[in-house]
C-alpha cells in the first residue's frame, strides 16, 4: 500500500518575478521587493545576488541596505502576483489536484487520488503537474507539507525530488534552519537558533523536547514536529465567486476622501444583483499606484 504523498509545486521568487514584469534581467542583480505601503519596513523576496549578502524575506530594510549597499528595492505588485498565481492554480485543478495555497508561487496537494488518472504512479502525477504549470516549476513530494516544500527547494529544473516515508528525517537533517521560514509563524526562530549555534535541522532535532519548549514555546514545538515529519493536514482552496467594484481616484486623494470612496465601493458591492442571497465571507481592498506597484489588504468578515 502506498503511503500518503504531498506534492509541493514551487516557483521561487514568484512575487518578485511578478513585480519585475518585463525586467527579469534584473534577477541577476542584487534586487529585493520593497515594503508594502502601511506594512512593516521589511524586504520581500530577494534575488540570488542579494541573498549572497545574507538577505532574506522579512529582514528589516535598514539591515538589508547595510549588508548590501547596492541593493535595489522594487515596489511589490501583489495584485498581479495574485492574478497570475490564481490562473496557475486553475490549471493545477485541471489535472485533478485540490491545491492548498497560502502564498503566491507555492501550492500543495495530496497526490494519492490522482495516481489512477496519470498512469497509476506518482511520477505520472508529477509529469502532469509540470505540464500544467510549465518548465519553471520545481516539484517535490514527501509524506508531509514541510518535507515536500524542502524537497521542492532542492529539486532541479525539470527533475522532481521525491522523499520516501522512511527517509524524511535523514533528508531534512542537513538542511539549514532557515528552511523553517517557509512557515510565517516561525519566521523569527531561525535567527535565534543560528545565534545559539544551531545551524541545521538535524541539530535542532537532537535537542531535548522539554528544553526546546521551555526556551521557545509553541514555535519550538512546531519546528520540532516539522523536522520529525509531522505536519497539519492540507486545507484545499474553496471555489469562490468574487464580486468586484472599482473606482479611479485623483492622485492627491487622502483622508476623508478615501473613506468616502471606500464607503461608495462597499455600497456598490452590496447593491450588485449577483450578491443577493449570498453571504460575504471575505473582503479585499486593493489599489494600483500611479508610480507603479499595487497594495492589497484582505480581511475575513465575522459572522
Amino acid at each position: 500500500m502506498c503511503s500518503t504523498m504531498v506534492v509541493c509545486a514551487l516557483i521561487r521568487r514568484f512575487a518578485l518575478i511578478a513585480a519585475l514584469e518585463r525586467g527579469e534581467s534584473l534577477l541577476s542583480e542584487p534586487v529585493a521587493l520593497g515594503p508594502e505601503p502601511g506594512r512593516r519596513p521589511v524586504i520581500g523576496e530577494a534575488t540570488p545576488a542579494a541573498e549572497a549578502f545574507g538577505l532574506w524575506a522579512g529582514m528589516g530594510v535598514g539591515e538589508a541596505l547595510t549588508r548590501c549597499p547596492k541593493l535595489r528595492l522594487v515596489p511589490p505588485d501583489p495584485e498581479r502576483a495574485r492574478s497570475l498565481w490564481s490562473r496557475a492554480l486553475d490549471r493545477l485543478e485541471g489535472v485533478g489536484a485540490q491545491p492548498e495555497s497560502d502564498r503566491e508561487g507555492e501550492a500543495f496537494f495530496v497526490a494519492d487520488g490522482l495516481r489512477g488518472l496519470h498512469g497509476g504512479h506518482l511520477e505520472g502525477v508529477l509529469a502532469a503537474t509540470r505540464g500544467a504549470l510549465g518548465p519553471r516549476i520545481r516539484l517535490g513530494a514527501a509524506p508531509s507539507r514541510f518535507a515536500a516544500y524542502a524537497a521542492a527547494l532542492k529539486a532541479r529544473p525539470r527533475r522532481s525530488e521525491i522523499v520516501a516515508a522512511g527517509a524524511v528525517r535523514a533528508f531534512l537533517a542537513p538542511l539549514p534552519v532557515g528552511t523553517l521560514r517557509a512557515r510565517p509563524e516561525l519566521s523569527d526562530l531561525p535567527g535565534t537558533l543560528e545565534r545559539l549555534g544551531i545551524g541545521t535541522l538535524g541539530q535542532l532535532s537532537a535537542l531535548p523536547t522539554p528544553a526546546l519548549v521551555e526556551r521557545f514555546g509553541h514555535p519550538g514545538l512546531l519546528a520540532l514536529e516539522l523536522v520529525h515529519g509531522r505536519d497539519t493536514p492540507l486545507v484545499p482552496r474553496r471555489p469562490q465567486e468574487p464580486v468586484a467594484e472599482r473606482i479611479t481616484l485623483p492622485e492627491a486623494t487622502s483622508g476623508q476622501q478615501l473613506e468616502r470612496s471606500l464607503e461608495l465601493l462597499i455600497a456598490r458591492l452590496l447593491a450588485r444583483p449577483e450578491r443577493r442571497g449570498r453571504t460575504v465571507r471575505s473582503l479585499t481592498v486593493s489599489a494600483r499606484f500611479v508610480e507603479g506597484g499595487t497594495w492589497r489588504a484582505p480581511a475575513a468578515l465575522r459572522e
